[in-house]
């Protein structure tokens, strides 16, 4: 079984509304497409995504380091051979995981395809058979924050996940509207996307942790572990490293730092599915819980993602992977829905979705 052909294709799928964070606002897709062929025939699908001010790359860059380094790099390969897979484009290109991410789902595809099994049949198993979603609220003002949490709860989210990072006053506030809103029964966790300084950090999560928070995630920049490890020491709720974690290596050192109580592993971010196994494990090995964040995806990123939470044994609560509902269309004949606030595990071969090809043309770029 080899690779016998790569694709790279950007597309832009407009969002319902904008999304705002304490960095920035995504307004569409920033995604590549990996289409990729075996010699047998099949056609295996993968997903890139970045979004510049936080990976420090645009859409059209994600798009060239995939079309001229990678794609030429894993050419003539087993796409069942993963580990190969990766040294290549390691060799390629080092960094850029989130490029390598595309290639690393469409290689999964094909060998499940191959094997007539689910993904998480090739690298697991199926420990659960539907992951719980959050509900996101981004950076809206506290009234409005309030009713899209009762909104959520009533449609059956079981988890509350608060942006704030911008504007300490207001991020207080919209958590308490939130946290009164949903009342004390409904888990929340709040994410700073490295907006705060480690004196506005302490300042605003005295009083904030008092509403129970499940953690607080990346208060304070990726670069600074020694802030974020200060913090787990002088506050009572978790704290979780999302912008500081993107390899196994980083696992270890937030954790020997204890600058990481809780790890969010993001698919899109990681590397794929293998480099994000990797994380997971070192993190087993030190008792740490992982748990699954995303990148808006569409329903091509969550598939990889629902397969990797289901075959993990140590990703625990509610993840964050439904991105479809974001955006105006998807790229798939069915897109995921949701059932009591929780998506479904594929189990047909592959990642077990099928993509509407004309959709793909339709939203397709050109650089």
């Amino acid at each position: 079984m080899k690779i016998t052909g790569v694709e790279a294709i950007p597309i832009k799928i407009p969002l319902k509304k904008p999304f705002a964070i304490a960095v920035g606002t995504i307004t569409s897709t920033n995604h590549v497409l990996i289409r990729m062929t075996d010699d047998q025939g099949r056609v295996g699908w993968g997903e890139s995504i970045t979004f510049h001010p936080v990976y420090g790359y645009d859409q059209r860059a994600l798009f060239q380091v995939a079309h001229d380094h990678l794609i030429p790099a894993v050419i003539g390969l087993d796409p069942r051979d993963m580990a190969e897979l990766h040294r290549r484009m390691d060799l390629a290109m080092p960094h850029n995981l989130m490029a390598k991410t595309g290639i690393d789902i469409a290689a999964y595809d094909l060998a499940g395809q191959a094997a007539g099994a689910p993904i998480h049949a090739l690298i697991g198993g199926r420990r659960v058979e539907a992951v719980d979603q959050i509900a996101p609220i981004d950076l809206v003002p506290p009234d409005q924050a309030a009713r899209s949490a009762a909104e959520k709860r009533d449609q059956g989210f079981k988890c509350i996940k608060v942006k704030i990072g911008l504007d300490a006053a207001q991020d207080l506030a919209r958590v308490k509207a939130v946290r009164e809103a949903v009342g004390p029964g409904t888990p929340m966790r709040v994410d700073g996307n490295s907006g705060y300084d480690r004196a506005t950090a302490l300042r605003v999560f005295r009083p904030m942790e008092e509403v129970g928070l499940e953690w607080i995630e990346q208060p304070l920049p990726g670069w600074d572990l020694e802030g974020m490890a200060m913090l787990a020491r002088r506050l009572d709720t978790p704290i979780a490293v999302d912008e500081s974690m993107y390899t196994d290596h980083d696992a270890a050192l937030c954790i020997r730092l204890e600058a990481a109580q809780v790890v969010n592993i993001k698919v899109a971010k990681c590397g794929g599915i293998y480099r994000s196994q990797k994380i997971a494990a070192v993190c087993r090995a030190s008792g740490v819980p992982c748990f699954l964040g995303g990148c808006i995806e569409t329903a091509v990123g969550t598939a990889a993602a629902l397969h990797f939470y289901t075959a993990t044994p140590n990703v625990v609560s509610s993840a964050e992977i439904h991105g479809s509902p974001f955006y105006v269309d998807d790229v798939v004949e069915e897109p995921f829905t949701l059932k009591d606030g929780a998506l479904t595990v594929p189990t047909g071969p592959g990642l077990g979705i099928k993509v509407n090809e004309d959709k793909v043309r339709k939203y397709t770029l050109t650089y």
